[in-house]
């Protein structure tokens, strides 16, 4: 188990957890459960501080406050049943501005998201998240869904389903809404998948995955099924991480494809509020002939209430290979504005070079 931290910090980061764009996402239920404020684990939502990631690794438990979440006086010490069920709302709303060539197009994309969330601590040695999202006027479905058994401090078991690219940079806790690209492409996406995720306490996880069905990566094969992928993520000096991946699908012609995927993520905290960030991914499929590797670079200032970020993103592929079609160039500025700790407004200027394609996006992020 951790060990026990600051009750009003601990506190402050389940309503952060619950209180920002997905991993834990922008839900304010534990603000009213335990009347704290997101501040002490977000440095502004969606972005945690490293109190909020400490305490997202040790499994939400708020110790001493933790008793207040659960349904008193049953008679039964083993049963630990939330009093209110720890449920929050985001809405994200844009309005979108774009040009290919001369021509500009405007977009309203509103609403744009609206997510149903959940989580918490069951106990000691367990925790849950997960949540529904209506999204792009597309029937709901699950896009993060686990528990997670830490019965011992150090390790775990993760089971159901969720992002193997959470072992490096969450995508749901960007601040941008330009994406973390390398982490969606081809058949063996570090994205949302079904499975399991082993926990060790020498800084290593483990992995293994089977696809989920939701169709959330980029130029892959729609029919594609991931029969099994393995991978693995270790913690290494100077911040550095060291990711790895072996896995194997069938096409739509029913031929099996070998994949392998290496990749180095690093970030470095220039001052209290400054971030600068890098992942690598280097990976091939089917004997070394459809190869592709690419990168995002990304820097974040965070002082409520401002909030401002940059975000470069690469892809490559040689000629002949699978992933050519998916080369990408592209930075992003991004900058948002707190109204309240729950209320953000939005705007940020996209431009992609091998469109090219050039993007502006205003919008409102808000939760309750």
């Amino acid at each position: 188990m951790q060990q026990a931290l600051p009750l009003r910090a601990i506190g402050a980061f389940g309503i952060a957890l619950l209180c920002s764009p997905s991993l834990a996402e922008a839900i304010p239920a534990f603000a009213r459960q335990y009347g704290l404020s997101c501040a002490t684990c977000h440095a502004i939502p969606p972005k945690l501080n490293a109190f909020g990631e400490q305490f997202a690794a040790g499994g939400y438990f708020f110790e001493g406050l933790q008793q207040k979440a659960y349904v008193p006086n049953t008679g039964d010490d083993a049963l630990n049943l939330f009093d209110h069920i720890p449920l929050g709302i985001r809405f994200q709303q844009w309005l979108e501005f774009r040009t290919e060539g001369r021509q500009w197009r405007q977009d309203f994309k509103a609403p744009w998201a609206t997510k149903l969330l959940s989580g918490g601590a069951l106990g000691r040695i367990a925790s849950f998240y997960a949540y529904v999202i209506f999204e792009k006027g597309e029937a709901p479905f699950f896009e993060d869904a686990w528990v997670h058994l830490h019965p011992w401090q150090g390790w775990g078991l993760q089971l159901g389903q969720f992002q193997i690219c959470d072992l490096m940079f969450p995508r749901e806790l960007r601040l941008t809404r330009s994406d973390y690209l390398i982490y969606k492409i081809g058949r063996f996406p570090l994205t949302y998948q079904r499975g399991l995720i082993l926990n060790f306490p020498w800084n290593l996880d483990i992995g293994v995955v089977n696809g989920n069905g939701i169709g959330e990566y980029i130029g892959g094969d729609a029919s594609a099924n991931n029969r099994r992928v393995f991978f693995g993520h270790v913690d290494l000096p100077l911040n550095l991480g060291l990711f790895g991946l072996y896995g194997e699908t069938y096409d739509s012609t029913g031929q099996l494809i070998r994949g392998y995927r290496l990749g180095v993520d690093w970030r470095w905290t220039v001052w209290d509020n400054t971030e600068l960030f890098l992942q690598t991914l280097y990976g091939y499929d089917s004997s070394r002939t459809h190869v592709l590797y690419g990168a995002f670079l990304g820097l974040d200032y965070t002082d409520f209430p401002h909030a401002v970020a940059v975000l470069a993103n690469l892809i490559h592929a040689p000629p002949g290979s699978f992933y050519r079609a998916q080369r990408h160039q592209s930075v992003a500025l991004h900058y948002r504005y707190g109204l309240y700790r729950n209320v953000f407004l939005t705007a940020e200027l996209e431009r992609q070079f091998q469109s090219p394609l050039t993007r502006l996006t205003l919008g409102v992020d808000f939760a309750y």
